[in-house]
């Protein structure tokens, strides 16, 4: 596990349990010690370098990008990110056996210090085609109790820039807004909504601008889409009521 954030260590934790020997490198100290604590790792190591049966990783964007030239060897590598493209394209041109991962799951902690056992049972996982053989990034997904879903890297980045890109940056533009509003008029739909954006900043600077294109085209069609919804037109509320509920049950479902 080359990354020992909140994703790292939290894939970390559960596949020890399924029978998985996890070696564990990070840039921190303070990470290594943690996943230590937390008994996530069997082994902690020195370098990003060596042989595996596959190497996850699970740090920030850039990080993982540089990662791809550490020197170490697999027959599968899989990241976790949530921008796929260029990772995807990057791992080709160096002739690594590579999937991109993107597990569908998370929490506004940050480091190994959120990291939760179980934190992707039930959710899905994107897996990107990059040459790497399938069936044994299946193999790790389903041993996390995820859902392994495949797409093509440039349709997930275009897709999560709206379910998950969006969401973040709409989460600070609220924040922006409710300013000066006092504390008692702001209720517990708008306090939800606000949690996003207390995600670790770093973090989500990489994803939006390694995704721009995506953000940008879904930022227009979000601002056409909520001048719709504000004219309080009945049938487009409506519909976008029936639509809500639906996605919802799916999720709850899922």
């Amino acid at each position: 596990m080359f990354g020992l954030g909140l994703i790292g260590t939290s894939l970390a934790l559960d596949l020890r349990v399924q029978g998985f020997r996890v070696y564990g490198y990070d840039l921190k100290p303070e990470h290594l010690g943690e996943a230590r604590r937390l008994q996530a790792i069997d082994e902690a190591l020195e370098a990003p370098s060596g042989a595996f049966d596959a190497i996850v990783l699970a740090a920030p964007p850039r990080a993982n990008l540089g990662l791809l030239a550490a020197g170490a060897a697999a027959p599968l590598w899989l990241d976790t990110g949530s921008v796929k493209q260029e990772i995807v394209r990057r791992a080709g041109a160096a002739g690594l056996p590579f999937v991109g991962g993107h597990p569908l799951a998370g929490t506004e902690g940050a480091g190994p210090f959120g990291a939760l056992a179980g934190l992707f049972a039930g959710r899905g996982f994107a897996l990107c085609p990059g040459g790497g053989p399938r069936a044994a990034a299946e193999e790790i997904v389903r041993a996390l109790g995820a859902r392994p879903i495949w797409i093509d890297a440039e349709e997930h980045d275009r897709l999560v820039a709206r379910s998950s890109h969006l969401v973040y940056a709409w989460s600070c533009a609220l924040a922006e807004l409710l300013q000066g509003v006092p504390e008692e008029l702001i209720g517990p739909a708008a306090r939800e909504m606000l949690r996003v954006a207390t995600s670790p900043i770093a973090l989500w600077r990489e994803i939006l601008e390694m995704n721009r294109s995506g953000v940008d085209d879904a930022v227009r069609d979000a601002q056409a889409a909520l001048e719709a919804a504000a004219s309080g037109d009945e049938a487009l509320l409506s519909a976008a009521s029936r639509i809500a509920r639906r996605l919802r049950e799916d999720g709850d479902g899922g």
